[in-house]
């Protein structure tokens, strides 16, 4: 499987099939958006955005930039989440920002939702979000997307933002959708009372600077969104 062979899918021939996460994450190693350490202590590690170490990363950007591929996977999270929720309605998708824009706006027209909205970036404060465009009415049901989620940092600002700002009390279904699940350690399958709903979960550490080995052992740490070659070594 090489990338002009997933350019060449057709999303309408995996409507009706589940694929494996084998081939999905062959379809990550075929856009070279997924990296694993080697074990070699010289070789760098990954920086992730809460600041910890980690010796593994998926960047879904990297996949999900291909509109077919995106399509293709966001039917196949929303296939899995109606046979866990069956036909209870959705009316409002939310996600957060950059990657999962488009990815929940694709599985919010599979679910059928009426609306789809993500929060926005605080400027003041990296760790925040804010919900202040749109008033989600009160009674409608609302249903989380991500498309990756590690330590919960960014899928819980985003409901704590929605829950501050908006006017009304929200209604959030006890379900999350998420892409790519990556925890420390497994199993999680449950984000307070919203049961975890996922296409790929792999464990994969995350840890403090200071708690990491592959720091103490002099390996450089990379953030792999700005520093993909350098932490893979790819050209």
């Amino acid at each position: 499987m090489n990338l002009n062979d997933l350019l060449g899918f057709k999303p309408a021939d995996f409507r009706n099939r589940d694929v494996s996460v084998e081939e999905m994450l062959s379809w990550f190693d075929a856009c070279d958006a997924a990296w694993v350490h080697s074990g070699d202590s010289r070789d760098p590690h990954a920086e992730l955005t809460s600041g910890k170490c980690s010796n593994g990363f998926f960047d879904c950007l990297r996949v999900l930039k291909y509109v077919k591929l995106s399509e293709i996977l966001a039917n196949q999270l929303a296939r899995k989440i109606r046979s866990t929720i069956g036909d209870q309605n959705v009316d409002w998708v939310i996600a957060s920002p950059m990657a999962g824009i488009t990815f929940g706006h694709d599985v919010a027209r599979a679910l059928g939702a009426q609306v789809f909205m993500f929060t926005e970036k605080h400027p003041d404060d990296k760790d925040a979000m804010l919900w202040n465009r749109l008033a989600i009415p009160e009674g409608a049901s609302v249903l989380q997307i991500e498309e990756l989620t590690t330590t919960a940092k960014t899928l819980n600002a985003v409901q704590a933002a929605v829950n501050a700002g908006n006017p009304n009390p929200v209604n959030w279904l006890p379900f999350i959708g998420i892409l790519v699940h990556r925890p420390p350690q497994l199993p999680v399958d449950h984000y307070g009372d919203r049961k975890v709903i996922t296409l790929i979960e792999t464990e994969v550490w995350a840890v403090d600077p200071d708690k990491c080995q592959l720091c103490a052992s002099g390996s450089v740490r990379y953030k792999p969104k700005t520093h993909w070659k350098q932490l893979t070594g790819k050209a």
